[in-house]
């Protein structure tokens, strides 16, 4: 009998020179959710009802359809690799319907990150220093379109004459990033780490509770701040081409799929459909 936990560990740290910090962990963290669901299992234990099962778990927890993608997908690629090394005799998700979700992108409007950098500048003292610092890393991702890794990863070395030079957590990538002068004063006064950014879930928790203090009601998290900061571009007429390098996306496709056109977009730049007949 093979542990099908130890097994797939085992293909983790076999693949670890190879994949990015980002990928690896996110391996890791997968394979602790399933032992959530199931401390314990054998590879012979791994059926069509443990999918399912696995499935509902993930539903009472109230994980998002696209998590659920993402989750069943690393699922199939540990089968699959276990198969390979014939650690399984069958696979139960040969014949399993997993269709890609493309979830609605969620964004700030211009109008709505102008409010909330307001309420930071002029109300932090209302927030505790876990929440202002939430909204202060929150605030800098809209500016700069930072992923939540890259937050967390940043310091004031990374930053030369108010420009951002990295390689991105997680694909590796380098981007350069001119940092408007509104994310440059969020910086004032933070120090050797630039930003304090704790774990997402926390990182989460705290930023809600400071829009909540501030009047601020629309629903925030971490990966918002991206979606904002490619969509204000695209409404600033910034050319998709520059947006794509700025957020370090290998295919512009990617981009496209981040940048959103707001209504108020939509409405300019449809004033300038014009036809010189008379209408009616």
């Amino acid at each position: 009998m093979s542990d099908f936990y130890a097994e797939t560990r085992a293909i983790v740290e076999s693949k670890a020179n190879t994949l990015s910090k980002y990928t690896y962990d996110t391996y890791l963290s997968h394979l602790r959710k399933l032992q959530m669901y199931r401390p314990t299992a054998e590879c012979r234990d791994i059926t069509e009802a443990f999918v399912f099962g696995y499935i509902d778990f993930m539903h009472a927890r109230k994980n998002s359809a696209g998590c659920i993608y993402r989750s069943l997908s690393i699922l199939r690629m540990f089968i699959r690799e276990l198969l390979r090394r014939r650690k399984m005799r069958r696979d139960p998700m040969r014949d399993f319907p997993l269709k890609k979700v493309r979830n609605r992108r969620e964004f700030l409007e211009i109008d709505e990150l102008e409010k909330l950098y307001s309420g930071f500048r002029e109300r932090s003292e209302q927030l505790n220093f876990s929440e202002r610092e939430a909204l202060r890393a929150f605030l800098f991702s809209c500016f700069t379109g930072l992923r939540f890794s890259d937050l967390r990863a940043l310091t004031p070395h990374d930053i030369h004459n108010g420009k951002i030079r990295i390689f991105t957590q997680k694909t590796g990538a380098q981007v350069y990033i001119p940092i408007p002068a509104q994310a440059l004063a969020l910086l004032e006064g933070t120090g050797e780490t630039a930003l304090h950014v704790v774990d997402n879930s926390t990182f989460n928790k705290n930023l809600r509770a400071a829009a909540k203090k501030l009047d601020f009601h629309s629903h925030l998290h971490a990966h918002i701040a991206r979606h904002t900061f490619a969509t204000s571009c695209v409404s600033f007429g910034v050319p998709i081409e520059v947006i794509s390098k700025v957020l370090g996306h290998a295919n512009i496709q990617t981009t496209l799929i981040y940048a959103n056109y707001s209504n108020k977009v939509i409405d300019r730049e449809m004033e300038k459909f014009k036809i010189n007949v008379p209408a009616g």
